[in-house]
């Protein structure tokens, strides 16, 4: 039997993932708290659309929750458990934390429902191509219970109980922001010694740091007027924020996520928070000094 997956949240992410289920036979409701992107989505992939979460999860056997934080995941569970299925699982792709994840898995065991925390990595393409990594925290036979929906969006890492899914998206998404900020510094300075950013990236292909995320957001570093907004900076910045509290509960007193949450907080603070990730290359082009400015004060 193909299981039937509620789906809450329609983000570039989301609607990616929907995308996904949907070519694979799946039969995919979908809510979005902007009704407009649910029917968008619902034309775009032949998923059905309902008006409430509630309405999502009515005859589901899976509901995925893909939301902007912790508190929304919340917030959008008192709604799907209030009439929850028995044998119900909820699967929360969203990055929250662990704490926001326990919380999510208590409200669920209170309802009777079984929950997973399974935040994933990899971009909107990746994501269209059901082609994501999934890290999962919770029970086997509970993750094994949503298994063939997962599958159908990419490769799955129990990486432990509940709370280390979200654990291992916060400290992935921390590694991916602070390298990002890094390259975008480093094609600053080598474009202000003669080094195009295309060239740099020449360099970079035939050598030991290239990998996937290199390769896919090529684009966006080099040609960025060209090229759609696949994860923008306020996003970016959110994760930073959970990266940091990650360090300071891990009794860090120097980090280097902290650093680039600085910087990215000031990039909003310059209105870049609708660009892509990669527009952290503007703001530091926009924010260095002239040469020989700095010798001079």
């Amino acid at each position: 039997m193909t299981l039937r997956v509620g789906f809450c949240g329609l983000g570039r992410m989301g609607t990616e993932m929907v995308t996904a289920l949907t070519r694979q036979g799946f039969a995919v409701t979908v809510w979005n708290r902007t009704a407009a992107r649910a029917l968008a989505a619902a034309e775009l992939t032949g998923a059905e659309v309902a008006d409430t979460p509630a309405l999502a999860a009515e005859n589901a056997d899976v509901v995925i929750t893909m939301l902007t934080d912790g508190d929304a995941v919340l917030r959008t569970l008192v709604d799907v458990l209030a009439e929850a299925r028995p044998g119900l699982v909820v699967v929360d792709c969203s990055t929250t934390g662990a704490e926001a994840a326990r919380q999510a898995a208590d409200l669920c065991a209170a309802a009777g429902v079984g929950f997973v925390d399974c935040p994933v990595s990899g971009s909107t393409v990746v994501a269209r191509e059901g082609k994501l990594g999934l890290m999962a925290g919770g029970d086997a036979a509970v993750i094994d219970q949503a298994r063939p929906v997962l599958d159908a969006l990419g490769t799955v890492v129990h990486v432990g109980p509940t709370g280390a899914g979200a654990a291992a998206k916060v400290a992935v998404n921390a590694l991916l922001h602070t390298f990002s900020t890094a390259l975008a510094e480093c094609l600053v300075t080598a474009r202000a010694a003669g080094v195009p950013p295309a060239a740099l990236f020449d360099v970079l292909a035939v050598g030991v740091l290239w990998n996937r995320f290199l390769d896919y957001k090529r684009p966006a570093f080099t040609d960025p007027d060209q090229t759609a907004v696949a994860f923008d900076l306020s996003t970016a910045t959110k994760d930073l924020g959970l990266a940091a509290r990650a360090a300071d509960d891990a009794g860090l007193r120097e980090s280097v996520v902290r650093r680039a949450l600085e910087l990215h907080r000031q990039a909003l603070d310059d209105g870049l928070g609708d660009r892509d990730m990669a527009a952290m290359t503007a703001w530091f082009a926009a924010v260095a000094e002239p040469a020989g400015e700095t010798e001079r004060n």
